[in-house]
């Protein structure tokens, strides 16, 4: 397995989807900290992590979806395309939908036990 898949994901799609979820996660703990220092904390700020997970996750969907059509692309100009090439294709992109569901999962969690802790 190779570990370089933001790169085989594509930078400029993957950079973005992985901003949303690192800002997602690091929100996360900040929230987690004010909510142990018995700091009140905001609904919003709260439902905010879950919502840069989320955008995590749009962003790796239209990304991938950028992808499938340009795999579409080259199949209809070149006609024909070997089972390999366009299995590699696939590959790398569904490698975005993997990452942002993945930033999602992780934020959905965060958001979960957040609001536990709280008692909403």
């Amino acid at each position: 397995m190779d570990n370089n898949f933001l790169v085989h994901g594509g930078l400029p799609g993957m950079i973005p989807i992985t901003l949303f979820g690192l800002a997602a996660i690091v929100l996360a703990i900040i929230v987690f900290y004010k909510l142990m220092r018995k700091e009140v904390v905001s609904k919003l700020l709260i439902n905010s992590v879950l919502y840069l997970g989320s955008m995590a996750f749009f962003a790796s969907l239209l990304w991938n979806a950028m992808g499938l059509y340009e795999i579409l692309d080259f199949i209809q100009r070149y006609k024909e395309v070997s089972n390999t090439a366009l299995a590699a294709g696939l590959k790398a992109a569904s490698v975005s939908v993997l990452w942002g569901g993945a930033l999602f999962f992780i934020s959905y969690v965060c958001w979960f036990i957040i609001r536990a802790v709280k008692g909403d």
